[in-house]
């Protein structure tokens, strides 16, 4: 967490020139030209070898289902699951207080995309690419009164398409990583006024809140509001525990170790840990469910040359018993999943990949477990290791030896689920403030219009 000392990041800068409007079209004609040239052999390859691409292409190209409704719109932009659910949960905090308004949900990936449409959202469409041309075309057709960027997606000819139209954009649920901060940094040397197009910024913590000032945005812009997902999981599964368990053919007396969004070579960790908790004499499952879909072959494979049997999600047969390493090959359902757990392993953290949010299992007062590599939910983990909430380990042989001590010691297991819990309960409130502020700005727009 910040202690108050000012980010090495946000170090002291001179905000840039106001641009004349002939440079911002020639900067923009020149990002079109890089963007074509560089995304456009990228884009024709993915639309050679993904069918999920192609399956969005039109949309993704501005050509969206025309909005018919003649209410004012807020279009909530998350480019894919997490960022959805914690747009779902600002819908209903925003049709409370807008109740005469649409909202339009937008998603840059398939999965996205998926949890969306089964939303309460008026329309749900794929996210425009970065054409000048494209995001034209989109926002002539969504005609949104005000749009919400969670996290931080900026993309210049958007940004630039929605500024033209009279359309404020905010950013909620901010966060900028060190790495991500240099790069815009870099950006803004050649495009500096993109982020100027915000009309503010509700970051996470104080840390990304300096570094978008550290970006030039004018400290009257930027507003700390919390982590959004803690809002959208609820406090505990609706599904009985047991239930879950059966749909999975997993008994009620064993003990299930999960590992949530793993990636490449994380599996194979577990499947060692798995090894070592049967050589205890422990009547233990692992379910895995990789971050990627696509990896479920490779996921299966891993677990057939540690000589496991392996059986995936979608085999499954309702009251059925199972053996094995069970692969969860669906989408949307490791939230509630996370709910059958003994012990979970939060994915991409024993690989430098940054971590995945451990704030589902968290909410369902899970033990919870993750390597080093941790930098994406810095916040999270600060918070959850302060209360001893969860147990960060320094390798796989940490782990290893780890996870057969926690099965041994069930009542420190209790323990760490318990204070997990209550960490999220504590950071509830942020969809609420971010609401507050896209109302201000909705309201602030509709008088200027009033007035003109």
């Amino acid at each position: 967490m910040n202690d108050g000392s000012r980010d090495p990041s946000a170090a002291d800068h001179d905000d840039p020139p106001p641009l004349s409007p002939l440079r911002i079209r020639a900067l923009h004609l020149l990002y079109d030209a890089v963007y074509v040239l560089i995304g456009g052999p990228l884009l024709l390859y993915k639309l050679a070898t993904s069918r999920r691409f192609r399956a969005g292409f039109g949309q993704r190209m501005g050509r969206v289902p025309k909005r018919r409704s003649g209410r004012p719109a807020v279009w909530l932009h998350g480019v894919s699951v997490g960022e959805i659910k914690a747009g779902i949960a600002m819908m209903g905090e925003l049709r409370e207080r807008l109740p005469d308004w649409d909202v339009v949900l937008s998603s840059t990936t398939l999965q996205g995309w998926q949890v969306a449409r089964d939303s309460s959202a008026d329309q749900v469409i794929y996210y425009p690419l970065d054409f000048s041309w494209v995001t034209r075309r989109a926002i002539r057709r969504m005609r949104p009164s005000a749009v919400v960027l969670l996290e931080l997606e900026l993309w210049p000819n958007f940004l630039l398409s929605c500024n033209r139209r009279g359309v404020p954009v905010c950013v909620a649920n901010g966060r900028i990583s060190e790495k991500s901060f240099r790069g815009y940094r870099w950006v803004r040397r050649l495009l500096p006024e993109p982020h100027q197009r915000i009309r503010f910024y509700a970051m996470q913590n104080e840390e990304y809140a300096e570094r978008i000032r550290g970006l030039g945005v004018r400290p009257s812009a930027v507003e700390v509001t919390g982590q959004m997902k803690y809002d959208s999981i609820p406090d505990e599964t609706d599904d009985d525990p047991l239930v879950a368990r059966a749909a999975l053919g997993i008994a009620p007396d064993e003990w299930v170790l999960m590992g949530g969004s793993t990636h490449p070579g994380e599996e194979a960790i577990l499947l060692r840990c798995l090894a070592a908790l049967v050589a205890t004499g422990a009547r233990a499952r692992l379910v895995l469910v990789p971050r990627h879909l696509e990896r479920v072959d490779e996921v299966e494979q891993a677990v057939r040359d540690a000589g496991q049997p392996a059986v995936r999600r979608t085999a499954i047969t309702a009251g059925a018993r199972t053996d094995g390493v069970v692969i969860v090959d669906t989408i949307g359902e490791l939230s509630r999943l996370y709910g059958i757990a003994d012990l979970v392993y939060v994915g991409g953290s024993l690989v430098r990949h940054g971590g995945q949010s451990m704030i589902e299992p968290a909410a369902h007062g899970r033990p919870i477990v993750f390597g080093p590599h941790v930098w994406n939910f810095s916040d999270t983990v600060e918070a959850l290791l302060a209360a001893d909430g969860a147990v960060r380990v320094a390798d796989e042989a940490a782990l290893v030896a780890l996870v057969p001590d926690l099965y041994a010691d069930p009542d420190r297991a209790r323990r760490l689920g318990d204070a997990a819990r209550r960490v999220v309960n504590e950071l509830r409130g942020a969809t609420a403030r971010n609401a507050a502020l896209v109302v201000r700005m909705a309201e602030e727009r509709r008088r200027t219009r009033d007035a003109g």
